[in-house]
C-alpha cells in the first residue's frame, strides 16, 4: 500500500522522504505547468537533483514518445537502479512517470507529488501507471507502488476552477461508494477554498475510501473494479474526444459517466431514483453542459474495448445503494443507449 503524507508543507516532507529512501541521485519529472507553478515551492535546493526532465503538458502527451524521451534522459544522465524519479504534477505526470520508472532498468523507485486535485484523490493511490496507445486511454501500463506520495492541497490555489471540478468528480464517486453522509459532506464543500486545512481533511477522507478498496484487491481482480464506477462510459467519452482532437477534462467525462451508470443502477439494481435525480442535478449544475463527442454507436464500440470486459458485452460497476457495490454487471446495448439518453 502507498505511503501517503498529507501536509501543507510539501518542501519539508519531500526532503524528509528522500532522506528515508537513501537514493544515489534524484531526477525530477515535470510538465511545463508544474515546472512554472509548483517546482519552486518544493525548494529542492537542499536535494541533490541530478536533472529536471520537462515534458509538454496535456493528455495527448501521455504517450510512448514521452516515455521514450524520459528513458533517454535517464540513460544519458547515468541514472542507476538506486536512483529515484520524483514526479511533480497532475495525473498525466504521475501516470507516465510511474510507468517510466517501473520499466527503466527493470524498475527504479519513484516518489509522487500530485499537484492537481484529480491526481491527489485518484492517481495518488493504487500504483496504477499507464499511457494512452492506439487512440485508447491507459491501454498500456503497469502496477507499481511509489515509495511515497506527498499530498499538499496548497498547490490547488493555482488551479483554474475547471481543473478543480475535474478532480472533484472523483471525490463525488468515492462518496457514492462510501455512504450518504459522506456524499452530503462532499456536495456541500466550498470549491473556492480548496487550499484550506478543512478541505485537506476532505481529501484525506476521499483517499481513505479508495485506499480501503485497493488494499482489499491490489491487482484489480474483484472489488477494486468498484473504483471504475462512472469510468466505463466516462473513458469512452474521453477516448472519443482524443480521436477527434477535442479537449475534455477527465472529471467532466466521469461526471457524466456517473449519471449514465447511476441510471443503469436504478434500472437494474433498484438504486434510489430520488438520489439519482439529486446527483444528476448536482452534476448538471456544476459541470459544463454535456455535448456529445460522438454518436452512440461510436461510444458503444469504444466501451467494447474496456479492460473489464471478460466476455461478450460491456461490463459495468453499478450501485445497489450507497456503499453497496455490484461488480461485473453486463448491460445490453439497448440499456446502454437508454442510459446515454440521460446525458443530453
Amino acid at each position: 500500500m502507498n505511503h501517503i503524507v498529507f501536509t501543507r508543507e510539501s518542501a519539508v516532507a519531500i526532503r524528509n522522504e528522500l532522506k528515508e529512501v537513501q537514493c544515489s541521485d534524484v531526477f525530477v519529472l515535470v510538465d511545463n505547468n508544474s515546472r512554472n507553478y509548483c517546482l519552486n515551492s518544493l525548494n529542492l535546493g537542499a536535494v541533490p537533483v541530478e536533472h529536471i526532465i520537462t515534458i509538454a503538458e496535456g493528455e495527448h502527451n501521455k504517450s510512448l514518445e514521452s516515455v521514450s524521451y524520459i528513458w533517454q534522459v535517464l540513460s544519458e544522465q547515468g541514472a542507476r537502479r538506486n536512483s529515484v524519479l520524483v514526479n511533480v504534477g497532475g495525473g498525466v505526470i504521475t501516470d507516465i512517470g510511474g510507468f517510466a520508472a517501473s520499466c527503466f532498468k527493470r524498475g527504479i523507485r519513484c516518489v509522487n507529488v500530485p499537484t492537481t486535485l484529480l491526481a491527489q484523490v485518484d492517481a495518488s493511490v493504487g500504483g496504477k501507471t499507464g499511457i494512452n496507445f492506439n487512440g485508447l486511454k491507459n491501454e498500456i501500463g503497469t502496477f507499481s507502488i511509489p515509495e511515497c506520495v506527498i499530498i499538499d492541497n496548497s498547490f490547488l490555489s493555482s488551479l483554474p476552477q475547471r481543473q478543480i471540478l475535474s478532480g472533484f468528480a472523483e471525490m463525488l464517486k468515492h462518496a457514492l461508494l462510501a455512504d450518504e453522509e459522506h456524499l452530503a459532506e462532499v456536495m456541500q464543500a466550498d470549491l473556492k477554498k480548496t487550499e484550506e486545512s478543512s478541505f485537506l481533511d476532505l481529501i484525506r477522507k476521499s483517499v481513505a475510501v479508495k485506499a480501503a478498496v485497493v488494499e482489499s484487491d491490489p491487482r484489480e481482480k474483484g472489488l477494486r473494479k468498484a473504483l471504475n464506477f462512472g469510468h466505463t462510459i466516462g473513458h469512452a467519452i474521453e477516448s472519443m474526444a482524443i480521436r477527434k482532437g477535442l479537449q475534455i477534462y477527465h472529471g467532466d467525462a466521469v461526471a457524466y459517466g456517473m449519471i449514465a451508470e447511476l441510471f443503469l443502477s436504478v434500472r437494474k439494481l433498484g438504486f434510489s431514483g430520488n438520489h439519482f435525480e439529486c446527483v444528476k442535478h448536482f452534476i448538471r449544475e456544476n459541470y459544463p453542459v454535456y455535448h456529445s463527442v460522438g454518436a452512440g454507436e461510436e461510444l458503444y464500440e469504444l466501451m467494447l474495448h474496456d479492460k473489464k470486459n471478460e466476455r461478450n458485452g460491456v461490463n459495468f460497476t453499478l450501485l445497489r445503494h450507497f456503499g453497496e457495490i455490484e461488480i461485473d454487471q453486463y448491460c445490453t446495448k439497448e440499456e446502454i443507449f437508454e442510459a446515454l439518453e440521460q446525458l443530453t
